[in-house]
């Protein structure tokens, strides 16, 4: 992307005059007079007469103008100057400024370089927030600490010996999302380690008991202790954005929300498919939607937004194979926030409620923990 101008000294002052006469109509219908003795025609013949002036001095601007705007978006004369700012962008790893400033120091070598290269530095230099101030920024800039990840990743492999032990991989940023709790802006962070999911030995190896026309396929998640790298990652992501929070402003980062998400459903499959393959498409369906940057559209979850029950059963009964959906429960156990708990009373509240299912509560983000699914011969 760049601020390139078209080459505007094409067009001429006669079609420049012939455009505004056009438009008279658009404005007043009671401008009939369209010839030179008209005073209005005079008038927008002297407005075509400059603007063709000025199509002729924006083609005239030359590069030097845009390598000198560069170098004031920097705030330096020549690469190799240095400013506080210039010093705080190598210990805060701001890269975008930092290779901003490459661009200036191969022109500096002799480099060949053009307007619209320049200007489509500057632009995506302009273009990266720098500051947390907003909600959208909070996320950007959380984002954004996974160039200093893979830079402090890099460094520490080229430290190593050769008899040392491998650098364990990083966990890395897969989405930000920022909240306002209070004053404050909460940055929840999802990281990208692996969710581990297993298809249990039973039933998933056999057949229902005294049954050739029906099958279950269970899908559970599978703990997994990273809190230790979990935690390197929320450090990691403070860090990057503790330089970048104005004075007055408090921005908190924590790990991300998730709702476990439990299916259990019975489909009758259409005659003459097979239902190991039609189970199959719809574990990969529902699977897939369910992750968190899936979701209606495949935009990624808003986060608190619940999956829709209505959404769900569309897509069961979408997958080819599937004739109908006889038994659907959707059911999510609600995260446990202590602080929240213990501000509603939580002991008293439940203390006080009839007999029967307690409503769910949803927060974060989907996390589909059990998918049980029941299929039966549609010639059954």
């Amino acid at each position: 992307m760049t601020f390139e101008l078209p080459d505007l000294d094409t067009t001429t002052y006669d079609e420049i005059v012939a455009g505004l006469i056009r438009r008279i109509p658009q404005y007043t219908n009671l401008w009939t007079d369209y010839n030179a003795t008209d005073p209005g025609i005079t008038l927008l013949q002297l407005l075509a007469w400059i603007d063709e002036s000025l199509h002729y001095q924006a083609n005239q601007i030359p590069t030097l103008t845009d390598l000198n705007f560069l170098r004031w978006v920097l705030g330096l004369a020549f690469s190799s100057n240095r400013t506080a700012y210039s010093d705080a962008a190598v210990t805060n790893y701001d890269f975008a400024f930092l290779a901003l400033r490459a661009v200036l120091a191969e022109i500096e070598q002799g480099a060949p370089t053009t307007k619209a290269d320049l200007q489509r530095a500057v632009l995506l230099y302009l273009e990266q927030p720098y500051l947390a101030l907003t909600l959208a920024n909070v996320e950007a800039v959380a984002m954004q600490a996974n160039a200093m990840i893979e830079a402090q990743y890099e460094r520490q492999k080229q430290q190593q010996t050769s008899s040392s032990t491998p650098v364990p991989e990083p966990l890395y940023v897969q989405r930000a999302d920022a909240q306002m709790r209070g004053e404050a802006s909460i940055a929840y962070i999802l990281s990208n380690a692996p969710w581990q999911y297993q298809y249990p030995p039973y039933p998933n190896r056999q057949q229902v008991t005294n049954s050739v026309g029906t099958m279950r396929r269970l899908l559970l998640l599978q703990p997994q202790n990273q809190s230790e790298q979990e935690a390197t990652l929320l450090r990691q992501v403070r860090f990057y954005l503790q330089s970048r929070v104005i004075a007055g402003s408090a921005v908190r980062v924590e790990p991300a929300q998730l709702t476990a998400i439990d299916l259990t459903m019975t489909i009758r499959c259409s005659p003459n498919t097979s239902m190991s393959v039609t189970v199959d498409a719809l574990v990969t369906a529902l699977y897939g939607y369910l992750l968190p940057a899936a979701g209606p559209g495949g935009q990624g979850w808003r986060y608190g937004e619940a999956p829709n029950a209505d959404d769900l059963m569309h897509i069961v009964l979408s997958v080819p194979g599937v004739a109908a959906l006889e038994r659907f429960e959707y059911t999510y156990v609600p995260t446990i926030v202590l602080a929240e708990m213990a501000q509603l009373g939580a002991n008293t509240l439940l203390a006080a409620l009839p007999n029967g299912r307690t409503a769910m509560r949803y927060v974060g983000l989907p996390q589909l923990r059990c998918l049980d699914i029941t299929a039966t011969n549609g010639a059954a």
